[in-house]
């Protein structure tokens, strides 16, 4: 069986993948899970729903939709589609020999083909002869920004929204955006230019953060509803993409923090989780859910390396605002998080 990564070529020869824009293929390429699985196994049940898309790359499979069968090997023509397009699974597919596949989520799936079909709008919208006039590729910013965490989460028919009521600043360089210790009144995205990110002294220890073209700044504040918590400086004359304290709560915020039912929270079965506690060590002392581990939010950034990245985080409620910070934080990292309640969001 083969286990070699597909190139990007060869995912652009599946179904629909030949539709993305090559920015947004790159992406998904790398969210690709590769699996391998023994002869016999039943790899997909009719009637059931997967949150994921599967292909088949090497060996030999059977369908049954019930009606009628047929089988077909890697490479084939009908390999080329995915083996459960639709929601829930209409047949039932059992390897007939030892298999190879690999698959993709739907809902990040469904989301980029909504991107690449509106991507020519939203940029021309966007301001495209300004990006033609002074030679920048205003497609640059905005892929980088739709394929961030904090954007994935939205709806293509939300998105489009959303950045029609974005507003764009001029900055030279040396001007500070942001200061720590004021309140937060926007948030920003990187149009173009580069910007540096300056922590308070208690964090100076951790590397200077350079912000590029597609990076954005700003939503910690809005979230939480503190002040800044540290200030930005252009580094060169650039432009910025930027959206007010409300229309960020009306449209982004919502987003920002996922949340997992308990129900779904005691069904996930296999998938490795663990519950996270975001209060001080003290209030956790106090009273504090089965099982969850203490990790008070103050430190999460620095102590973000040590959270395994195979592991789905839930994060106690009884933190409050803090706990939604955290979800959000750790979503940002490029982790797994969401806010244990009592109502959910699909998953």
């Amino acid at each position: 069986m083969s286990s070699t990564p597909l190139t990007l070529a060869q995912l652009a020869s599946f179904s629909p993948m030949d539709f993305l824009t090559p920015a947004y293929r790159e992406q998904l390429h790398g969210s690709i899970k590769y699996l391998q699985r023994p002869a016999g196994t039943l790899l997909l049940k009719k009637g059931e729903r997967s949150l994921a898309q599967y292909y088949l790359i090497s060996g030999k499979v059977g369908i049954d939709t019930g009606n009628a069968k047929q089988s077909f090997e890697g490479g084939s023509p009908q390999a080329h589609m995915p083996l459960n397009g639709e929601q829930p699974n209409p047949a039932s597919v059992k390897a007939l020999t030892d298999v190879s596949l690999f698959a993709v989520e739907h809902q990040l799936l469904e989301r980029l083909l909504g991107w690449s079909q509106s991507a020519a709008y939203e940029v021309s919208s966007l301001g495209a002869d300004q990006a033609q006039a002074s030679g920048e590729d205003d497609d640059d910013w905005l892929a980088r920004l739709l394929s961030t965490p904090l954007f994935g989460r939205l709806a293509p028919s939300h998105l489009h929204a959303l950045l029609a009521r974005f507003d764009y600043l001029q900055v030279p360089a040396g001007e500070a955006v942001v200061r720590y210790g004021e309140p937060g009144e926007h948030f920003y995205v990187i149009k173009r230019g580069r910007a540096r990110v300056s922590l308070p002294q208690a964090y100076r220890e951790q590397p200077t953060q350079i912000l590029q073209v597609g990076d954005f700044f700003g939503e910690e504040a809005l979230v939480s509803g503190a002040v800044r918590s540290a200030s930005v400086t252009m580094l060169e004359d650039g432009e910025l993409a930027r959206l007010g304290r409300e229309l960020f709560v009306e449209l982004v915020r919502p987003s920002l923090i996922p949340r997992l039912s308990r129900a779904q929270f005691a069904q996930m079965g296999e998938r490795k989780s663990l519950l996270l506690d975001v209060r001080l060590a003290l209030e956790y002392r106090q009273g504090h859910a089965l099982g969850s581990l203490n990790l008070p939010i103050a430190n999460l950034r620095t102590h973000a390396d040590t959270l395994a990245r195979d592991t789905c985080y839930v994060v106690t409620p009884e933190g409050g605002i803090r706990s939604e910070l955290a979800v959000h934080l750790l979503n940002q990292l490029g982790f797994d998080a969401y806010l244990l309640g009592d109502t959910a969001e699909p998953v």
